[in-house]
Formats: structure tokens, C-alpha cells, sequence
């Protein structure tokens, strides 16, 4: 649909607003990458923290040329809100063209995870996203440790390219502390950084999670 605009957003909002006081699941997922602006973001920011009941949320959003760190900071900072989630997925798209979310975003997603004590199930795909480096990936696992219910984990760093060894033994770290978590899905495919440093890191990772029944690595 890449004649959607911010306009459609608004509309798609104030007709989900009907039914938001029982309304416990809801996915977004809106690929226009250029129509689509932080206005769109800010409506679906403004709205969000209004589903009392809401207990699954998914949301997918391409970075294009209109969209920054600006309107995703607005959304996360909603999200943080939503006490009630227990399912999360996140997809933040980076593109060709060099549109990309950077460490400002990770450290607003840092804050979002400590809010949501409740989550056991998290999907953060963050593809494509070139200026994100390892100080953001420390602050998303700060949070991520913090997500003591948490059962499975998913996460999409492929072709981070500035994503190191670093980034990703903070990531291992938090991922051990998790002691209920039973499904892990790690994609770092193309994070040219990445070494057997990182590798190693990974294998220590996952022989300590004992819980773990369901594990897919991608490198």
C-alpha cells in the first residue's frame, strides 16, 4: 500500500479506539517506508497507552527517510506503559538506504523492557539498523536482564554491521540470567564484527541455559 500516509494511520487508530477498553491483542504492521512519518508514529504513541487490557502486541515498522529516532522513542516510551503485556514483537526495519535507528533508540528500549516485568514472550528484530553499535546492545541487555518471567527471547540483528563481540557477550549475559527461558532464536547473520570471540560467547550462552528446549542460531 505505498500510498498509506500519516492520515491512514490516524484513521486506523480512532477506529481501533472503539474497542479499546476489551481489546487484548493487536498487530500493526504498516511497510510503507516513506509516506509514513514520525506524525504516524506519535498518533499510534498517543493511543497506545490507552489499551488497558492488552495483553499480546505486535508492531512492524520499516525506518525510511521520514521516520527517526524521534518517533520510535515516542513509541517505546508508550509501550512502557502497557503493565498488562505479556507478549511482545517489535520489528524496527533498517533499509538499502541508509535509513537507520541509532543507540538513542536502544536506550529508550532499555527503559521500556525494566517496565514490563511481566513479559514472557519477546520478538525484537532490529535488521538493517547500521548505527546501531555495542553501546546500544549493552542498554537493550541491561533491560532484557530485567525480564525475570521471560520464556522466549527472539532477536534480529542481521546485517547490524557495527554490532561487535562486544554487543553480542552482553546480550549472552542477559540471555543467562534468564532462568525460565526455554526458547531462543539469535540472528546476527551478515554483522561483519562479529567474531569467534562473539561465537564462543554464544556456545557458553546457551550450554548455561538449561531450560532451554528450543534454539535456533543464525551467524
Amino acid at each position: 500500500c505505498d500510498q498509506l500516509t500519516d492520515r491512514s494511520v490516524e484513521n486506523i487508530v480512532n477506529g481501533i479506539q472503539q474497542c479499546r477498553s476489551t481489546l487484548t491483542h493487536l498487530s500493526l504492521f504498516l511497510p510503507n517506508e516513506d509516506g509514513i512519518t514520525d506524525v504516524g508514529l506519535v498518533s499510534l504513541s498517543r493511543f497506545l497507552p490507552t489499551l488497558a487490557r492488552i495483553q499480546e502486541l505486535s508492531i512492524q515498522w520499516p525506518i525510511g527517510k521520514n521516520t527517526s529516532d524521534d518517533g520510535c522513542c515516542e513509541m517505546t516510551n508508550a509501550i512502557a506503559s502497557l503493565s498488562s503485556l505479556s507478549h511482545l514483537k517489535l520489528h524496527l526495519y533498517g533499509s538499502d538506504e541508509g535509513y537507520s535507528l541509532t543507540n538513542r533508540t536502544m536506550k529508550s528500549m532499555f527503559a521500556m523492557l525494566r517496565s514490563l516485568n511481566t513479559l514472557s514472550h519477546l520478538d525484537l528484530s532490529l535488521p538493517q539498523n547500521d548505527k546501531i553499535t555495542d553501546s546500544g546492545m549493552i542498554d537493550v541487555s541491561h533491560g532484557l536482564s530485567q525480564l525475570t518471567h521471560l520464556i522466549s527471547f527472539q532477536m534480529d540483528l542481521g546485517r547490524c554491521y557495527e554490532v561487535s563481540d562486544v554487543g553480542v557477550s552482553h546480550v549472552m549475559d542477559a540471555i543467562q540470567s534468564l532462568q525460565h527461558l526455554s526458547r531462543l532464536h539469535l540472528n546476527l547473520g551478515a554483522c561483519r564484527r562479529v567474531t569467534d570471540v562473539g561465537g564462543q560467547k554464544i556456545g557458553d550462552g546457551v550450554r548455561a541455559c538449561t531450560s532451554l528446549i528450543d534454539v535456533v542460531v543464525i551467524v
